[in-house]
Order: structure tokens, then sequence, then C-alpha cells
């Protein structure tokens, strides 16, 4: 699906806009603040519907006069700002045929997922993230980590016979191990730097299950690690021997503002690490 994405904070002044493909696979690289978060956010409102999130970020992110867009194909997300100093408050249309299932793991939810705690601000995010976990819980099967939900204990960890509380899990075993299974629904699932703290055989695997399983995801990272191995899945599915669906895969960089395709070990990224080897050696 092809999308638009527009941050105007005022009329005159552009944060970030550009077009491009919504894959199978989407990848998006960017330095802090580059908005990577908003986009996720803005995406998920639109998906869902969910207008009290849109609302409460454009208030936040505009200034008078100040407008957001983003189109999804014929889809859209339409926010502004009032050009009255005494108006804060931002107006939010979204105009989404029929909706689509969305799971925003947003930057505290691995917080949420391993203590059991209710941090979530948003009603659609809260609800749409406990559909996942009792969706996860009830899922059979082969996976890397085996997980559970005890009604008594909460989430739990088995391994070599003994039955661990998530709140003493390594945190990879509750973010693979929900992620594995959240993987194989038939939904879109946005990572905010979810990955990027991960192991990198950990992140290896997850992109071998993504390029083999039946959801559509967007990674936002800074990692070039991650870029790679998602723009690669296919064939890091290959070898570890996944089987192989047809997806499409975009990785995009927001950059001084602007939204540009990238391959492969995005340049700006890639010269961090080149700089410091050349110091280092």
């Amino acid at each position: 699906m092809n999308f638009y994405f527009s941050i105007r904070p005022r009329p005159e002044k552009r944060f970030l806009e550009g077009s491009g493909d919504l894959s199978d696979i989407t990848i998006i690289m960017g330095r802090p603040k580059s908005g990577k978060s908003l986009f996720l956010r803005y995406l998920f409102s639109l998906f869902v519907k969910d207008r009290e999130l849109a609302q409460f970020v454009s208030s936040e992110i505009l200034e008078p006069g100040g407008r957001v867009t983003l189109k999804i194909g014929d889809n859209a997300l339409d926010c502004s700002k009032p050009e009255k100093e005494d108006e804060t408050i931002a107006t939010c249309y979204i105009d989404m045929v029929g909706g689509e299932r969305a799971y925003l793991f947003y930057e505290g939810w691995l917080f949420t997922a391993k203590y059991g705690r209710e941090l979530l601000r948003f009603q659609k995010i809260a609800d749409a993230m406990r559909e996942l976990f009792d969706k996860v819980s009830e899922m059979k099967g082969k996976y890397r980590y085996d997980i559970r939900y005890k009604e008594t204990m909460g989430w739990i960890e088995r391994a070599d016979g003994q039955e661990l509380r998530f709140d003493v899990s390594s945190s990879a075993v509750v973010a693979v191990g929900i992620l594995e299974r959240a993987l194989q629904l038939d939904a879109w699932l946005l990572l905010d730097g979810t990955l990027d703290d991960l192991f990198p055989e950990e992140v290896l695997y997850l992109a071998g299950v993504a390029a083999s399983s039946d959801a559509r995801i967007v990674v936002a990272t800074h990692s070039p690690w991650v870029l790679d191995a998602f723009r690669c899945s296919r064939t890091v599915a290959e070898h570890l021997h996944m089987p192989v669906m047809q997806k499409s895969v975009k990785a995009y960089d927001f950059t001084e503002g602007m939204i540009t395709e990238i391959g492969l070990s995005a340049k700006t990224y890639g010269d961090v690490f080149e700089k410091l080897y050349v110091l280092c050696g």
C-alpha cells in the first residue's frame, strides 16, 4: 500500500514529509526525534480509528495552524490545530474503511509484559495489548521459548523443569517469546525500537519468523544490524530452514525532514561505525 506522511508544526515549517510503500515488512531508520515514533502512533491511530491518541499527539507537537496528514491507500488521517493562540486542542479526522487489526509495541510494552503493570494511558492501545496477550497465551506449537500464562502466577517461562515468573526471566525471553507468537497473527505489528536491545541471534531469528508468518510489520530502529536482518529476512529464513512466504520488503530513512528509501547498511549509520573503527584501529 502506498503511503504519504507529513508533519508541519506550523504552515511554513516542515518537520517531516515523504511517501513510499507500506510493505509486508517495512523498516524505518532515523536518529532520535526524527519522527519514527510519531509515524507509528499515527499509523496505529489510523488502522484502529483511535482519534483520542491522534488528537493527544497532535495537540502536543503542533503549533497554531500546524497540520499532520497520513494517507495509506484510500484511507486518511488529518489533524490540525486552530490558528488562534488560545486554542491548544487539535482536531482530528479519520477516514478508514473497515479498519485493521494492529498492535503498537510502544517503549514501555516490555515493562508491562514483564511486570504486569498497567501503564497504558490510551484505551485502544491498552485493549489491543490485552487482546494480543490473550491470543499469545492460547497458542500451542514449537517455539524458541516456552512461555505460558497462568491465572495464579501471570506470565511464566518454563526452563529446565522450572517455572519462572516473567519478572525474573530474561528480557529476551519476554520479547522474543511474545513476538514469535504475535508474528503468526493476521495483523499489523508496529515495533517502536523493540528490537534494538536484543542479542543479534535473537534479531535474526525474529527476522526469519517475520518472513515465514502471516503478520505485516513496521520496524522502527536506529540499528544497522536490525535494518540488514529484516531487509534480508527471506535469506535469513532460508538459512534457518524456515518456510518462506512471498513478502514485500521496503526500508526508509527519516533524515533532515525527508522520507527516503534506502538499501542495506544505510550510509548515515554505516559512517558512524566506520569512523569508530578508523579511530580505534
